[in-house]
């Protein structure tokens, strides 16, 4: 099944209120489609963060540039965005990028697993 990543940006700062709760009702939201088999890996970001550009240039991004990433697994993109509509963080200003990932270079298997 295809593989898709959503990346997520606050659009807003919160209050610590306001990040507990986003907390509370989206974790039920994640345990729920990884018992589906549909959630493969959630990552939250760290504020900090900066941009190496190609000329070796490094630029500060700003906080609020990405915010985490969810890879899904999806039958195709509508089914995709439709896990995404669901998500709970998106009534606290939460916009979610939905892109298709292609597997480059899978992970690796842990020695004494490998078939």
């Amino acid at each position: 099944m295809p593989v898709f990543a959503f990346l997520y940006r606050s659009t807003r700062s919160l209050t610590e209120a306001e990040l507990a709760d986003r907390a509370q009702r989206i974790r039920p939201w994640a345990l729920a489609l990884r018992e589906a088999g549909q959630i493969l890996v959630v990552s939250a970001f760290d504020d900090s963060a900066c941009l190496l550009k190609h000329d070796g240039e490094i630029v500060k991004t700003p906080e609020s540039a990405l915010a985490g990433c969810t890879l899904v697994s999806a039958a195709d993109l509508d089914a995709a965005l439709a896990l995404a509509r669901d998500f709970p963080g998106r009534v606290f200003g939460t916009d979610v990028e939905i892109r298709a990932v292609k597997t480059l270079l899978p992970p690796a298997v842990a020695s004494g697993l490998r078939q």
